[in-house]
């Protein structure tokens, strides 16, 4: 077992990580990144799409400026923000993260005079390179900036626990090096968790395969409080066949340089959604276009996993493939382009909730334990949040750091960790490998806990996690008990985490007594504000777990209803 010591230590290599480390060592304090793939190159920063201009940039008018500040509190969060945060994170984008953007070297997509080509609508963005694509130079650069300053990393090293100080702060992380089957104990004055937005807990999910609630797990067995937990986004028009590229996405937002964007087509061939006709706001309608699918799975003109069309056969190829690259993707799928449509489907995407912080210095509710971007609960997720958590994050670390010791861990602690990932490497019991109870759980929460959902699915859901954390879990057989890398033993690690995330989704889904957004129970279909605009605060007690309430301040924008059907509310 290795042990390293260092000011602060970073788990995930995302957006909001990478800015985290950077930002903290401008201000003379150690860090060090724990990811568990490569700092990045791996995680939900690669897949951001479009890059939102906010404030007064690039042209936006005041109109523009107060359109994007309304999409992100109520299209994008359904209320269930901070406003003051989100004001905050507003100015410093519009003011240091655009021009610190491209003086850094990134490159935003341009026309051959030479200006940033951008969406038109009530809300604008731009693009890295092309529509869809933007996550990839931005993380490139991000990794470079990494490198360059010589901030120490764990790569394809997985944070197991946290690892608490002999006064209950916590003091450092657990891990273990996927590669060479090494543990390795990293002692810090401060542990920031910056694991993502994503996790892939559905049968259909944009998560990559290394992101399975490893974030929530691990502050949650470390006694941190969580928030709406339940409240977890989908994309909607995501590729049906083959099941390997249910991440590529048809966007629903308008193309770069052009009026148009893609349209949806049911069963029989009815247009049902369409961008410009149907979305107030003219960006993002990740929400309101799950509300209109909704109605046709309603109607038995569709299904979540399919049977329903998008494309662009009302545009030109060359309006199309100017600043994107679907082309690519009809012809690589052998699909005449932009004649035919393609089947889409439902897929888990961004989850809302997640660490309750206070959003001044992203401190969680245990001392030593901060949180920086997806998986904290104050937001839902785009690439430019998460930046600005990590300078939340530093700021606050830093204010902190000189009343936050550097105490000798709890040594059983780390004793019993070692012992339980023995434990899980030299399973060998008669039942199903780690991969597939990972299927089974991402089977159950697709059914049950899916799109639409109800208590008694919900409460079917609870008996099959306890079932298969009482029968499977004891249960499973690995082949490889070697420690090299092993990757039978990842998954079982990585099931673990499953089981506790998925537990607390199903327990904050039952608690939300209404329909919000993307949230819909078919129990509860009114979006219920006098009761339910709330933060549903899931907090431990003894062995078990409480809810409570916590209101918003709505100082800038307020809903303008009482109680309505869900799938009638505009956001």
């Amino acid at each position: 077992m290795k042990t390293i010591d260092t000011d602060v230590v970073i788990v995930g290599g995302g957006a909001a990580g990478c800015y985290a480390a950077l930002n903290l060592q401008r201000n003379g304090i150690k860090p060090l990144i724990v990811c568990k793939g490569l700092v990045g190159k791996s995680g939900a920063s690669l897949f951001a799409g479009n890059l939102v201009i906010s404030g007064r940039l690039l042209g936006n008018t005041e109109e523009n400026a107060r359109n994007t500040a309304e999409f992100l509190i109520k299209y994008h969060n359904q209320f269930l923000i901070d406003q003051d945060w989100a004001r905050r994170c507003g100015q410093w984008i519009a003011n240091t993260y655009y021009p610190k953007l491209e003086a850094a070297g990134l490159y935003f997509r341009r026309d051959d005079a030479g200006e940033v080509v951008t969406s038109p609508g009530k809300i604008r963005s731009v693009a890295a390179n092309v529509q869809g694509n933007s996550g990839v130079p931005f993380m490139d650069l991000r990794r470079k900036q990494v490198i360059r300053a010589g901030i120490p990393r764990l790569e394809e090293t997985v944070a197991t626990a946290l690892l608490h100080k002999s006064d209950g702060t916590v003091g450092g992380v657990f891990c273990l090096d996927i590669v060479t089957g090494e543990t390795v104990v990293v002692a810090a004055r401060a542990v920031i968790l910056a694991t993502g937005y994503s996790d892939r807990l559905h049968t259909r999910s944009t998560g990559t395969r290394e992101m399975s609630g490893d974030g929530i797990a691990m502050a949650w067995r470390a006694g941190a409080t969580l928030v709406n937990m339940e409240m977890q986004w989908w994309h909607t028009n995501d590729i049906a066949h083959p099941p390997s590229w249910q991440r590529m996405q048809v966007y629903p937002n308008p193309m770069l340089g052009s009026e148009k964007s893609a349209r949806m087509v049911n069963a029989a061939g009815e247009e049902f959604f369409n961008q410009q006709r149907d979305d107030p706001l003219a960006f993002g309608p990740y929400t309101v276009q799950l509300k209109a699918l909704a109605r046709q799975v309603r109607a038995g003109k569709a299904r979540y996993e399919g049977g329903y069309y998008a494309g662009f056969d009302h545009c030109d190829a060359a309006e199309v493939e100017a600043y994107t690259t679907y082309g690519k993707v009809w012809r690589q799928l052998g699909l005449r382009f932009p004649e035919q449509l393609v089947e889409t489907a439902v897929t888990s995407h961004y989850r809302q909730g997640g660490i309750d912080v206070d959003t001044q210095t992203m401190r969680a509710s245990v001392p030593g334990l901060y949180v920086a971007g997806g998986v904290g609960g104050h937001s839902n997720g785009l690439i430019a949040l998460a930046t600005y958590d990590g300078k939340v994050v530093a700021d606050g670390v830093a204010r902190d750091l000189p009343g936050l010791g550097a105490g000798a861990l709890v040594g059983q602690e780390i004793e019993r960790e070692a012992r339980r990932l023995d434990s899980l490497r030299q399973s060998s019991g008669d039942g199903p490998t780690p991969g597939k109870v990972k299927e089974r759980v991402r089977a159950l929460m697709w059914d049950k806990v899916g799109v639409e959902k109800s208590e008694a699915g919900m409460r079917s859901a609870l008996d099959e996690i306890e079932q298969i954390r009482l029968v499977l879990l004891p249960g499973m057989r690995i082949a490889n008990t070697g420690k090299t890398a092993n990757y039978e033993w990842l998954d079982a690690i990585d099931v673990v985490n499953m089981i506790d995330t998925c537990e607390l989704i199903v327990h904050s889904s039952l608690e939300r007594k209404e329909s919000r957004g993307p949230f819909m129970r078919t129990d509860f279909p009114l979006t219920d504000n006098a009761n339910w605009l709330t933060a549903n605060v899931l907090k431990k007690s003894g062995n078990g777990l409480r809810f409570e309430q916590r209101k918003y301040d709505l100082p800038t924008f307020q809903p303008d209803f009482v109680t309505k059907d869900n799938l009638e509310v505009a956001w």
